[in-house]
């Protein structure tokens, strides 16, 4: 069935919130779907986008101006209700009439006994806009504020208490789109260079030496230099890792690969001289990191099938490892913004139990003098440095490496020399942790 623009965010938004998708992947999947055209896609992804990170404070609005239960309300036509008032509240360019036509117009496809109820809800809103309200307390003012829930917020006050707001604004920042410079095909300044004889408006990223900033939207895939594998599509915070890796000698194990990332990096950084492995549970996931590395042209890299829980005996002479560890993911919000009410604190805890399961196995790759490089792209302390913390108590023949990434402001050092980068514009929320096997001891 055809869709336009707002039908087809509707079934995006339906997948990931009652369906279980992953919003980057359902969009994607909704674009192959139906062929919309350029400015249509980029209101869907708007429209998704918007809708998801501003989803509790939606809710909010329409109970104001809602007679019965938002539970009660069908879930399409709810979904309506949330990207309408989404699109009033948040995009200057579109009239609200327009926003309201196309929303009754949508509801009689569903069910013409609901058009009514939803013309005169956003209409209400239209009328009386957001009225003042008074909050019974801060932390009801943070929910709407932020869109967070109240768990969350909690979390990062407990753990970041001089800097929770910061972490709930960068959170909700928009993305910018960051690539990493295939070295052995070109450097950053050619790369620069190319990008803006093409026209884009690039500029390279502040931390990491590899990275390349594009403002502005324009398709990824019709970029020639990512048809070309000079660029690949990377955060600014990811690209700091690979590097922190290479001062000793292969082999590089990455057991947790997928989609490919830092394992290409390590690649582009060895020159392909030292052997790279970059393993995955998943064949799917197996795919995508194949795919990424014929973009490249990076032929050295092994991508085999492995469950990280699993000692792999063909590597019992030792190698260098990254754990880029499995994990809720609270750092990477701004781009998977479902993930705010699509996770729980029990399966924070279960993530903790699996992510130490995961050290305790890599622990035995590393040879006197070799390293352990753990990562993660959430922010939740637990899973972070109280990790490593755990691990080292019970390794006495590791030790921390610190890590130096310079005093940018949104880095976060630990007295050990663990490292949580803070998100914003280019960045995600981060961790990284550098761990070695004493040289003294066996």
């Amino acid at each position: 069935m055809e869709m336009n623009a707002r039908e087809l965010a509707v079934d995006i938004l339906s997948r990931v919130l009652y369906q279980g998708a992953y919003s980057n992947l359902a969009l994607d999947q909704g674009f192959k779907s139906q062929p919309l055209k350029e400015e249509d896609r980029g209101l869907v992804t708007e429209i998704v986008y918007g809708t998801l990170k501003h989803l509790l404070t939606l809710d909010e609005l329409l109970k104001r101006h809602m007679s019965i239960p938002l539970e009660k309300v069908e879930r399409q036509i709810l979904l309506i209700l949330r990207i309408s008032i989404y699109q009033m509240k948040y995009l200057d360019r579109i009239p609200p009439y327009a926003v309201i036509n196309e929303a009754v117009n949508m509801t009689k496809k569903k069910s013409k006994k609901a058009s009514g109820f939803v013309n005169g809800v956003l209409r209400g809103f239209v009328r009386k806009g957001e009225e003042s309200h008074t909050f019974e307390n801060e932390m009801e003012e943070a929910v709407f504020t932020h869109s967070f829930p109240q768990w969350l917020i909690t979390l990062f006050q407990k753990q970041y208490p001089e800097n929770y707001q910061l972490i709930l604004e960068g959170l909700n920042e928009r993305p910018a789109m960051t690539f990493r410079v295939n070295t052995l095909k070109s450097t950053r300044e050619e790369a620069l260079t190319r990008l803006l004889a093409l026209g884009y408006e690039a500029t390279a990223t502040d931390l990491s030496p590899y990275g390349i900033e594009i403002i502005g939207g324009r398709g990824v895939l019709s970029n020639p230099l990512f048809q070309e594998g000079i660029l690949t599509v990377q955060d600014e915070s990811s690209m700091l890792v690979a590097p922190l890796l290479v001062d000793t000698s292969g082999p590089y194990l990455d057991l947790c690969a997928a989609p490919g990332g830092k394992a290409t990096h390590l690649v582009e950084l060895t020159k392909g001289l030292q052997p790279v492995y970059a393993f995955d549970l998943y064949e799917s996931k197996l795919k995508l990191i194949r795919q990424t590395k014929e973009r490249l042209g990076l032929a050295p890299l092994q991508v085999e099938k492995n469950d990280a829980r699993v000692f792999m005996p063909s590597f019992k002479e030792g190698a260098q490892v990254l754990l880029d560890a499995p994990c809720s993911g609270l750092g990477i919000i701004r781009k998977k913004p479902e993930i705010k009410y699509t996770k729980n604190q029990e399966e924070l805890a279960s993530l903790v139990a699996l992510q130490r399961e995961l050290l305790t196995v890599a622990k035995d790759y590393i040879p006197k003098g070799g390293t352990l490089l753990y990562s993660t792209c959430t922010l939740n302390r637990s899973e972070n440095e109280e990790n490593l913390r755990w691990f080292l108590k019970n390794e006495k023949d590791f030790e921390v490496v610190p890590i130096a990434l310079g005093q940018g402001s949104n880095l976060q050092y630990t007295e050990e020399g663990f490292v949580t980068i803070l998100p914003g514009k280019t960045m995600d929320g981060f961790f990284i942790g550098k761990l070695r096997r004493k040289l003294g001891e066996s």
